[in-house]
């Protein structure tokens, strides 16, 4: 596995929700607005969300107009999706039945490559007759910050109990995956945004395209590793249980 920084430039202009964004009808099954109350020195929000059938990830509006999934895409969410199309995982890397930390079907799915990230989105499409992908680095950087200037959403520090890393302080601490959405939300409603699993992106490390980049932490990840400008890049073909799986929709 390689990994450098990437230049970034945080765009001059601050998202801020300060109010419930417009309702969308999306799909077959609408969830309310949630309110995400958050412990910190930041707006408060509604944030509408929405899944698109009963076993499908919830979704958020972001401010861009992007629908981006809240949390991981789980071990019980992929299930169904291996079940279904009786997913085989081969090559070298780790299974996601067998990830080697401990897990329910709470838990982020992890031991899954690219090529296993892109087909459940691929299959979630199918099953629900809308355009469901992997995020661009971009968007998932623009998720990451949420509006915010600093190295994370909260602030400049990775502080305490914030999310789930090496050293976040946490009862998860560099021992494995935590359930999803065990922290609060950022700003935009989105949980385990960074730390966790790192998230698989659509974006190729160069022109061959046989390596793809993951950002936003996992958790064995050292803090710095946490913030929008860190990467890392794999082959499509590889797992570690490290790797996870967020999914965005395009809305028309």
């Amino acid at each position: 596995m390689s990994r450098r920084p990437f230049s970034w430039l945080v765009p001059r202009r601050v998202w801020r929700i300060l109010a419930a964004v417009q309702a969308v009808a999306i799909g077959p099954v609408a969830l309310a607005p949630a309110a995400v109350a958050q412990d910190l020195a930041l707006p408060r929000a509604v944030i509408e969300s929405f899944a698109d059938c009963a076993n499908c990830p919830e979704m958020a509006m972001l401010p861009s107009g992007l629908a981006m999934s809240r949390r991981h895409v789980t071990v019980g969410q992929f299930k169904i999706f291996a079940r279904e199309t009786g997913l085989q995982q081969t090559g070298w890397g780790c299974v996601w039945q067998d990830p080697k930390v401990p897990q329910d079907d709470e838990h982020p799915v992890v031991c899954v490559s690219y090529q296993d990230a892109k087909a459940y989105a691929d299959w979630l499409s199918d099953r629900t007759k809308a355009r469901y992908r992997l995020p661009t680095l971009g968007e998932l950087r623009y998720a990451l910050q949420a509006g915010e200037m600093g190295n994370y959403w909260w602030g400049q520090d990775v502080g305490e109990g914030r999310a789930n890393c090496k050293s976040c302080k946490t009862p998860f601490d560099g021992k494995g995956t935590s359930p999803a959405g065990s922290f609060a939300a950022s700003p935009y409603g989105l949980y385990d945004l960074p730390g966790n699993a790192w998230q698989w992106t659509s974006d190729c490390k160069d022109d061959a395209c046989a390596e793809r980049i993951l950002a936003g932490g996992a958790w064995s990840s050292r803090p710095a590793d946490l913030r929008p400008t860190a990467t890392i890049w794999n082959d499509v073909t590889l797992r570690f249980n490290t790797y996870g799986i967020r999914v965005v929709k395009d809305v028309d």
